[in-house]
């Protein structure tokens, strides 16, 4: 899957060792590695269920295009579909996502 992000901020942390060091601490920044790898390559977004530490998952906020992926204890990658899909979302459709924000408990 293509991965954008939605802002140039959160592009930065996602990409960038100390960035994620100094924003999820050590454990946090491997963990979230590891998430985008298996997000970036994955077909669709449906493969992530086939990821048990995924965790894919709707988001609380009621929007079904929008999911939220566990980073375990230090949060979740808050993503949505970067093409509006028509109707319902169609996780096999689903080639490219944004990563809106990293929400953290």
């Amino acid at each position: 899957m293509e991965i954008v992000f939605e802002d140039a901020e959160l592009a930065r942390v996602c990409n960038s060792g100390p960035a994620r060091r100094d924003r999820l601490g050590p454990d946090g920044a491997t963990i979230l590695l590891r998430r985008l790898g298996q997000m970036e390559a994955a077909h669709h977004l449906a493969d992530l269920r086939h990821v048990a530490a995924a965790r894919l998952r709707p988001a609380a906020n009621g929007d079904c295009f929008t999911l939220l992926v566990s980073l375990g204890d230090h949060g979740d990658l808050v993503v949505r579909p970067r093409d509006d899909p028509p109707g319902t979302l169609d996780e096999h459709a689903v080639r490219a996502v944004i990563v809106a924000a990293i929400h953290r408990p």
